[in-house]
């Protein structure tokens, strides 16, 4: 097994064990002397928002609260308001505490009521009660504990036979793990839970910076989607959990307005990341499921930048479902088309979509996820699988276009090339010619050229056969592949006909060259009828280069010293 294969391994064990079975096993072990999750409520639903404290804490709704059945309060995506009242377990009265914290565990609630009974001797029943007022809607600055999740600092006069009361209101999931910290142990945990948030915001940073890097270099669409997708990840993460409330204090309807624009942005980008990564632009299916995608993102984006939040959350779980279930549907048909990459896309996607289905399900069905980071982990794991996704993926579209460059110039040689002899043919000999001469006359260079022309060869292939000729005109080619330096180029202009271009020869040199091919042609011994030995000669004519030359008139020259080379008796050199 490689060593990426082993990292994807990790990363899979780690989603599944980090956010579970650490999260337990750390959690029963603080819960033995410091943490105290509450999990015995009781619950009233006032779905016209009418009843204020006075009326819930009085005798009248005394006995109209009931048991709420579930240990973790989830109560899904309502509008209605919920009040709840719990007791805290008792203070042991031996040991020697600090102040005691309660912590609600869901930074996303946009409007949550706590109220304490304390001792008053001016109150009736010598029982007054401190409300407190927290929320996403209201100013950071109500806080007793600067946190991203909801924090109360419990007072020294608090009465422990009393009932704590809670009134939640939230257009997003009224999911709310209740627990109290004794021995300020809240502030060890908090720690190491701020510890992991920049863990994870490291990761999704160092993707992000890393991929956009690569995509200033590669210019790649795909690079640049996973880019725009892990950012607003990055941000709506960011909000989500409470941190940019930390830090950005505003009005409720602009905090609200930025996280749809998060979350659509990131959605439209996981969109169109999967469109060029997986490559799938000719599929109709796929269209079509996109644009459906699309609308239903900016329809989703639309209805909470407006302050239409609870159809807008409700649209938001159901596009976390669909949409990964879409994404790997298409990268199994790729990845069965076989697309390798779409390997690595599915196993990233298929991580996310689990974490999805925890977090969406863990906001209607109570006690049945006890992961609630687990979207954390799987969002952190996500981005570096689809950063190897995208590394296979410009490995593979390397490997296919090495292939097709190198078919390109296979057949680029052989539109150029003559088959017989592996010489440049006479079409690309007539573009170079004139390249050759433009450049020569522009900087006052010299140029020659030399036709080559095979004496009595229509006699010889008569007598042989086309075969025997063959072998001759493939013997030349040969002849002139040894005899000429790099940049003097051979050509096979037709028939027995060969031309050479000799930039920077003159008339002497290129008589040199042209002596050294006729004398080598002429040694060479061919045997077309058996064990007789037959001579062949050429003769050659030569031009160089003048300043008022044009290709015609350069070609018509060394042709003219071609036939003059003919008429003095054959196997001669001429140069015009």
């Amino acid at each position: 097994m490689t060593k990426k294969y082993w990292i994807i391994g990790l990363l899979a064990f780690l989603t599944i064990i980090s956010s579970g079975f650490f999260d337990r096993a750390y959690a029963s072990q603080k819960s033995e002397h410091s943490a105290y999750p509450i999990t015995t409520f009781e619950l009233i639903e006032d779905v016209r928002g009418e009843y204020d404290f006075a009326a819930i804490s009085s005798s009248v709704f005394a006995n109209q609260f009931k048991q709420y059945p579930h240990q973790i309060i989830s109560l899904g995506i309502t509008k209605s308001i919920y009040w709840l009242r719990f007791q805290l377990p008792p203070n042991n009265p031996g040991a020697i505490t600090a102040s005691q914290i309660l912590e609600l565990k869901n930074p996303n609630i946009d409007k949550i009521d706590l109220f304490i009974p304390v001792n008053d001797s001016s109150a009736v029943a010598g029982v007054g009660y401190l409300a407190k007022s927290v929320g996403v809607s209201r100013p950071a600055a109500n806080r007793d504990v600067l946190d991203n999740s909801w924090v109360f600092s419990i007072p020294d006069q608090y009465r422990q036979d009393q009932f704590l009361y809670l009134r939640l209101e939230s257009s997003s999931a009224l999911r709310l793990p209740v627990v109290l910290w004794r021995d300020n142990s809240f502030y060890t945990e908090a720690f190491l839970k701020n510890l992991g948030f920049g863990i994870f915001y490291g990761i999704l940073l160092a993707m992000f910076f890393y991929n956009l890097f690569i995509f200033f270099v590669l210019q790649d669409k795909s690079y640049l989607c996973y880019v725009l997708y892990i950012g607003f990840m990055l941000l709506y993460q960011f909000q989500v959990h409470g941190h940019l409330k930390l830090w950005l204090d505003i009005a409720y309807q602009s905090y609200n307005a930025i996280f749809w624009v998060w979350l659509t942005a990131a959605f439209l980008a996981s969109i169109y990341f999967t469109h060029y990564f997986l490559q799938v632009e000719f599929n109709a299916l796929w269209n079509k499921t996109r644009a459906v995608l699309v609308v239903a993102a900016l329809v989703q984006g639309c209805w909470g930048f407006f302050g239409y939040t609870i159809w807008a959350n409700q649209l938001a779980h159901g596009l976390g479902l669909f949409g990964p279930i879409a994404y790997m549907a298409v990268a199994v048909w790729r990845l069965r088309q076989g697309f390798r990459p779409a390997r690595y896309y599915l196993l990233a996607w298929g991580v996310l979509a689990v974490g999805i289905v925890v977090w969406v399900m863990a906001a209607y069905i109570p006690d049945t996820f006890t992961a609630v980071n687990y979207l954390l982990v799987a969002t952190a794991c996500e981005s570096i699988l689809l950063s190897f996704a995208l590394s296979e993926r410009f490995k593979t579209l390397r490997l296919k276009e090495m292939v097709l460059t190198k078919h390109m110039k296979y057949y680029r040689n052989l539109s150029l090339t003559d088959e017989l002899t592996g010489l440049y043919n006479k079409r690309y000999f007539t573009k170079v010619m004139e390249q050759k001469i433009d450049a020569a006359l522009e900087c006052d260079r010299l140029l020659t050229l030399m036709i080559i022309d095979i004496d009595h060869f229509k006699i010889y292939n008569d007598r042989y056969g086309h075969l025997r000729g063959d072998q001759v005109l493939s013997q030349l080619a040969q002849v002139l592949l040894n005899v000429l330096e790099q940049s003097q180029m051979a050509f096979r202009y037709g028939g027995e006909e060969f031309v050479v271009l000799l930039p920077g020869s003159n008339c002497e040199a290129a008589v040199q060259i042209a002596d050294s091919i006729r004398g080598q042609l002429q040694a060479e011994a061919f045997m077309p009828a058996g064990e007789a030995k037959v001579t062949v000669t050429a003769s050659i004519g030569i031009a160089e280069l003048r300043q008022d030359d044009t290709p015609a008139r350069l070609f018509q020259r060394a042709d003219d010293a071609l036939y003059k080379a003919k008429a003095a008796g054959r196997n001669q050199v001429v140069c015009m």
